[in-house]
């Protein structure tokens, strides 16, 4: 058994469970999609805002933005916008993430390890795992691609995104 499939069925569903989230996933329509819908140019200031903090004693300053995919149902890839010298909020979340480094240079600090990332590079992060990103440059921007599964972990837990972030007592910067 591989690594994949034991991680698979310790986290296995009920029979019952499952069936009903991959009926909310079924397409609601056979119809392709049009190629505009399935295109994404990340410009360099933010469009779609979902999130943004701005705590400049803490060393907090970054956005959020979210996708124009009307399409996606499991897959929710954000860009997260890091000021210079800044980092975003401890937190933790049910959904696994991808971090792609777009532009500038991070720090991504995954439980109580940490791990530099340049232009290109991609790190993980395992869900419930308390994480931060840096901003490592005083001078230019940090954009990452951030990829989640958080459509699909929606679908089974309902909206918990916003219970999430850890309160000012947990949180470190």
């Amino acid at each position: 058994m591989t690594h994949a499939s034991k991680r698979a069925a310790s986290m296995a569903v009920s029979p019952p469970e499952l069936d009903r989230l991959i009926a909310g996933l079924q397409p609601c329509s056979p119809e392709q999609p049009m190629a505009r819908a399935c295109h994404w140019r990340i410009g360099e200031t933010p469009v779609h805002v979902r999130y943004a903090n701005e705590q400049f004693d803490r060393g907090i300053a970054f956005s959020v933005e979210d996708n124009p995919f009307e399409a996606l149902s499991v897959l929710d890839p954000r860009v997260v916008r890091i000021a210079p010298g800044a980092c975003n909020e401890k937190h933790r979340h049910a959904h696994e993430s991808l971090f792609v480094v777009l532009s500038g240079s991070a720090e991504l600090e995954i439980g109580n390890q940490r791990q530099a990332l340049e232009q290109g590079e991609v790190a993980c992060v395992p869900r419930w795992v308390v994480h931060q990103t840096h901003n490592r440059s005083a001078v230019d921007p940090l954009v990452l691609l951030a990829i989640t599964d958080f459509g699909l972990t929606s679908a089974a837990l309902g909206n918990y995104d916003k219970q999430t972030r850890l309160n000012k007592s947990e949180r470190n910067t």
